[in-house]
C-alpha cells in the first residue's frame, strides 16, 4: 500500500497533477480542474474529483482558460464546494 502512495506522490510532483486554487490580487487561479459546469457574471462553477466548486461574486470573468487551468477575475465574494 505504501508503494502505491509513494508512486502517486512522485507522479503528482513530476506531472503536477495536484488540484489547487490560489487567490491573489483579486484573481482566483484554478489548476487541474476537471470541467467547467456553468459560468455567468455572478457565478462560475467547476468540478474536480466529483466535487463541485462555486465561485460567487460580481463581474466575474474567466480571464485565462487553458486545458487544465482557469483564471477567474472580478469581485469574488464567496467560494464554496459540495
Amino acid at each position: 500500500m505504501k508503494k502505491n502512495r509513494l508512486f502517486r506522490v512522485v507522479d503528482n510532483y513530476i506531472n503536477d497533477n495536484n488540484f489547487s486554487m490560489i487567490y491573489k490580487n483579486k484573481s482566483l487561479d484554478v489548476i487541474n480542474y476537471t470541467k467547467i459546469l456553468d459560468f455567468s457574471s455572478s457565478l462560475i462553477s467547476f468540478e474536480f474529483n466529483n466535487n463541485s466548486y462555486y465561485v460567487e461574486g460580481d463581474n466575474l470573468v474567466i480571464s485565462k482558460m487553458m486545458e487544465e487551468e482557469i483564471l477567474i477575475t472580478g469581485d469574488i465574494k464567496k467560494i464554496t464546494f459540495i
